[in-house]
Protein backbone atom coordinates (compact mmCIF):
# COMPACT_ATOMS: atom_id res chain seq x y z
CA UNK A 1 0.00 0.00 0.00
CA UNK A 2 0.98 3.57 -0.59
CA UNK A 3 2.32 5.51 2.38
CA UNK A 4 -0.26 8.29 2.11
CA UNK A 5 1.09 10.16 5.13
CA UNK A 6 4.52 10.38 3.52
CA UNK A 7 3.05 11.55 0.21
CA UNK A 8 0.95 14.17 2.01
CA UNK A 9 3.95 15.38 4.02
CA UNK A 10 6.18 15.65 0.93
CA UNK A 11 3.43 17.42 -1.00
CA UNK A 12 2.75 19.87 1.84
CA UNK A 13 6.42 20.90 1.90
CA UNK A 14 6.33 21.99 -1.73
CA UNK A 15 5.76 25.59 -2.74
CA UNK A 16 2.40 26.18 -4.44
CA UNK A 17 3.95 26.33 -7.92
CA UNK A 18 5.59 22.93 -7.51
CA UNK A 19 2.39 21.48 -6.05
CA UNK A 20 0.58 22.53 -9.22
CA UNK A 21 3.33 21.03 -11.38
CA UNK A 22 3.02 17.71 -9.56
CA UNK A 23 -0.78 17.68 -9.89
CA UNK A 24 -0.43 18.38 -13.62
CA UNK A 25 2.05 15.53 -14.04
CA UNK A 26 -0.07 13.09 -12.06
CA UNK A 27 -3.52 13.89 -13.38
CA UNK A 28 -2.89 15.72 -16.68
CA UNK A 29 -6.05 17.69 -17.56
CA UNK A 30 -8.23 16.03 -14.91
CA UNK A 31 -9.62 17.97 -11.95
CA UNK A 32 -8.20 15.40 -9.48
CA UNK A 33 -6.34 16.46 -6.36
CA UNK A 34 -4.01 14.69 -3.97
CA UNK A 35 -7.14 13.45 -2.16
CA UNK A 36 -7.29 10.91 -4.97
CA UNK A 37 -4.69 8.80 -3.15
CA UNK A 38 -6.79 8.68 0.04
CA UNK A 39 -9.87 7.56 -1.92
CA UNK A 40 -8.10 5.06 -4.15
CA UNK A 41 -6.82 1.80 -2.73
CA UNK A 42 -4.95 0.81 -5.88
CA UNK A 43 -2.42 3.23 -7.35
CA UNK A 44 -1.16 2.78 -10.88
CA UNK A 45 2.52 2.20 -11.47
CA UNK A 46 2.72 5.30 -13.66
CA UNK A 47 1.42 7.51 -10.82
CA UNK A 48 3.79 5.83 -8.37
CA UNK A 49 6.72 6.42 -10.73
CA UNK A 50 5.66 10.03 -11.22
CA UNK A 51 5.64 10.60 -7.45
CA UNK A 52 9.00 8.87 -6.96
CA UNK A 53 10.61 10.80 -9.82
CA UNK A 54 9.17 14.13 -8.73
CA UNK A 55 10.42 13.71 -5.14
CA UNK A 56 13.62 12.00 -6.29
CA UNK A 57 13.12 8.97 -4.05
CA UNK A 58 13.06 5.23 -4.77
CA UNK A 59 9.70 3.63 -5.58
CA UNK A 60 9.99 1.38 -2.54
CA UNK A 61 10.23 4.41 -0.23
CA UNK A 62 6.60 5.22 -1.07
CA UNK A 63 5.35 1.89 0.26
CA UNK A 64 3.80 1.75 3.68
CA UNK A 65 6.20 0.14 6.15
CA UNK A 66 9.10 0.42 3.73
CA UNK A 67 12.58 -0.13 5.12
CA UNK A 68 13.90 2.46 2.68
CA UNK A 69 12.08 5.42 4.13
CA UNK A 70 13.36 8.62 2.51
CA UNK A 71 15.09 10.06 5.54
CA UNK A 72 16.86 12.46 3.22
CA UNK A 73 13.75 13.51 1.31
CA UNK A 74 12.98 16.51 3.51
CA UNK A 75 16.56 17.72 3.28
CA UNK A 76 16.70 17.08 -0.47
CA UNK A 77 13.45 18.95 -1.06
CA UNK A 78 14.74 21.91 0.93
CA UNK A 79 17.95 21.86 -1.09
CA UNK A 80 16.02 21.69 -4.36
CA UNK A 81 13.83 24.62 -3.33
CA UNK A 82 16.87 26.59 -2.15
CA UNK A 83 18.64 25.82 -5.43
CA UNK A 84 15.61 27.00 -7.40
CA UNK A 85 15.45 30.20 -5.33
CA UNK A 86 19.16 30.85 -5.85
CA UNK A 87 18.72 30.33 -9.59
CA UNK A 88 16.00 32.97 -9.61
CA UNK A 89 18.22 35.30 -7.60
CA UNK A 90 21.10 34.80 -10.04
CA UNK A 91 18.80 35.61 -12.97
CA UNK A 92 17.61 38.75 -11.16
CA UNK A 93 21.20 39.82 -10.53
CA UNK A 94 22.10 39.21 -14.18
CA UNK A 95 19.20 41.40 -15.27
CA UNK A 96 20.31 44.08 -12.80
CA UNK A 97 23.87 43.88 -14.14
CA UNK A 98 22.61 44.26 -17.74
CA UNK A 99 20.63 47.32 -16.67
CA UNK A 100 23.67 48.85 -14.98
CA UNK A 101 25.82 48.16 -18.05
CA UNK A 102 23.22 49.88 -20.25
CA UNK A 103 23.23 52.86 -17.89
CA UNK A 104 27.03 53.07 -18.01
CA UNK A 105 26.97 52.83 -21.81
CA UNK A 106 24.39 55.63 -22.02
CA UNK A 107 26.48 57.76 -19.64
CA UNK A 108 29.60 57.20 -21.76
CA UNK A 109 27.71 58.15 -24.93
CA UNK A 110 26.44 61.32 -23.26
CA UNK A 111 29.97 62.24 -22.13
CA UNK A 112 31.31 61.62 -25.64
CA UNK A 113 28.58 63.73 -27.17
CA UNK A 114 29.17 66.60 -24.71
CA UNK A 115 32.92 66.46 -25.33
CA UNK A 116 32.36 66.63 -29.09
CA UNK A 117 30.18 69.72 -28.60
CA UNK A 118 32.70 71.40 -26.33
CA UNK A 119 35.87 70.74 -28.35
CA UNK A 120 34.93 72.72 -31.52
CA UNK A 121 34.07 75.80 -29.51
CA UNK A 122 37.45 75.95 -27.74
Amino acid sequence: MLNIELVDRLYAQLPREQQQQLIARLFKQSKQTMAYFRRTKDISLSKLETLADFFNIPLDALRQGSATAPLHADRDNKLLMENEQLGKEIEHLRALLRSKEETIEAKNETISMLKSHLLPSQ
